[in-house]
């Protein structure tokens, strides 16, 4: 699913059958950012300006490519978030992130 296409409906449809209604969720450009933990409005906001796609994803990487192209749901769950890409098929991709650390000794 490409998430800048997508429409209101659509996205809640989805969002729906994945969290049922323990959530709240805002667009911005490619992204759609679902909160699944109970934090105020400014955290909320600060957490979609904050978020670096590129930092997120590797646009080296394969695997994350199609996360940049494509968008992706960004989902928080108090200091945890992952992204979440659906296909067409139904099927869907996550990818969460590698402490920078971790990575560079690798």
């Amino acid at each position: 699913m490409k998430i800048a296409n997508a429409s209101r409906k659509k996205i809640e449809g989805v969002l729906k059958k994945m969290f049922r209604q323990n959530y709240s969720w805002q667009k911005r450009g490619d992204f759609c950012f679902v909160h699944l933990d109970k934090v105020s409005d400014e955290e909320k906001e600060r957490r979609v300006c904050e978020f670096k796609a590129d930092r997120f994803f590797d646009p080296r990487c394969p695997h994350c490519k199609p996360f940049l192209t494509d968008g992706a749901f960004m989902v928080f769950d108090g200091p945890e978030v992952f992204g979440l890409r659906i296909m067409a098929d139904g099927l869907f991709e996550t990818v969460f992130p590698v402490p920078r650390q971790a990575a560079a000794s690798n």
